[in-house]
């Protein structure tokens, strides 16, 4: 009988880990692939033929609407919405004024950065968003992918992955949006301080602030962890640090429009598109879609944090509620579900709980799929699904 050497022990160990990490590779490319084909199908091969009546929007329209308008294929179609003024402050930078109307100084800075970047290659501003979300994307469904694996099995990290994937408001990773990108530096911000790698959770929260408004909800989770488990100073130091993006743009409004806090100021123009609590309930009875979503997605989501708070991973959890804490606190509800989706934590309850009910997650993924079409659609078509 042959005598299996050391080294070749190691060496077979290490062909197995090669071909785990690709098998791994492999199936996050083919879901963020597949369900990124469904969206370009749905907005540009489906939109321009369907029988879907033009929107008519009331009182102040959206940043590049035209009144009456029909989808026909073009890279626009991606740029509905929020994305229009993504592309404007890439190519003409911010604006604000104290006058109560909308600017683009709402929107944070790291993603219009991103933009420009890719702009500078030569593409035009819709293909340098669509690019850099989606990219972004992939980056952060790898990243949960390595996360789910390491803390669990292969098969909850798949779930995750599918369900972050196919979730109809994973619409919001294609189209100029900034949801890709804030995956991505809170799902790395998040692992690393799960880790112990607590000066890149500090470069990635710092992103992660620069990103979006919720994304300083990872610092009360740094913080809480920090002290609940007795983590070393570099773990509170972390969570401080994280600050940064937010520091940094408030010092660029300070300078360029003598108001640091013109980012927040501004949001008084968009808060009559937000509704109450009240009236999401009272619409959700009459079995309203749109508003049963966001029921559904926000408590729902609270609900499986709390649910599965016992094998989820700290920092994951406490980023999760303090998260939901922030839209709560500031009314957003317009965009309460795509905010939701935003939140990496949801994604790893529900790839936790679909790998022990395999059966009902097959039928929510189902459900997911034709979600994301209807939704793909009605954006191409101006009409709003956040």
């Amino acid at each position: 009988m042959k005598t299996i050497e050391p080294g070749e022990t190691h060496g077979f160990n290490v062909r197995l880990k090669t071909q785990a990490w690709a098998e791994g590779l492999i199936f996050v490319i083919t879901m963020w692939l597949l369900s990124r084909l469904v969206i370009v199908v749905a907005m540009q091969l489906l939109a321009p033929v369907s029988d879907i009546s033009p929107v008519t929007h009331s009182g102040v329209l959206p940043l590049d609407y035209t009144p009456g308008f029909i989808p026909q294929s073009s890279w626009n179609l991606f740029a509905h919405w929020d994305g229009a003024w993504y592309r404007k402050i890439a190519t003409l930078g911010y604006d604000y004024a104290q006058d109560g109307k909308y600017h683009s100084i709402a929107f944070f800075p790291l993603f219009p950065l991103a933009i420009r970047a890719v702009m500078s290659l030569g593409l035009p501003s819709q293909v340098a968003g669509i690019l850099v979300n989606n990219l972004a994307l992939l980056g952060a469904l790898w990243l949960l992918y390595r996360w789910a694996k390491e803390r669990y099995s292969v098969s909850v990290a798949r779930w995750a992955i599918a369900v972050l994937a196919w979730c109809p408001f994973s619409l919001y990773g294609t189209v100029v949006y900034s949801e890709g990108l804030f995956l991505l530096v809170t799902t790395a911000a998040l692992r690393s301080f799960d880790q112990g790698q607590y000066a890149k959770a500090a470069l990635w929260g710092i992103l992660a602030t620069a990103t979006r408004s919720t994304g300083v909800a990872l610092i009360p989770a740094f913080l809480l962890v920090a002290w609940k488990e007795k983590r070393p100073t570099m773990a509170y130091s972390a969570g401080c640090v994280a600050m940064g993006g937010l520091l940094l743009f408030s010092l660029y409004c300070a300078i360029d429009f003598a108001d640091p806090l013109a980012f927040v100021h501004v949001q008084q123009a968009w808060k009559w598109q937000h509704p109450s609590w009240l009236r999401v309930l009272a619409r959700a009875f009459k079995l309203d879609e749109e508003n049963l979503l966001r029921l559904v997605t926000f408590w729902g989501g609270g609900y499986l944090l709390w649910y599965l708070r016992a094998k989820l991973p700290p920092v994951a959890l406490a980023y999760g509620f303090c998260s939901l804490g922030i839209i709560l606190a500031t009314g957003s509800l317009s965009s309460v579900s795509r905010y939701v989706y935003g939140i990496v934590s949801i994604a790893l309850a529900l790839g936790w709980l679909f790998a022990s009910h395999p059966r009902w997650g097959y039928l929510i993924l189902g459900l997911f799929a034709v979600m994301l079409v209807r939704f793909a659609l009605l954006f191409a078509c101006w009409y709003w699904v956040a």
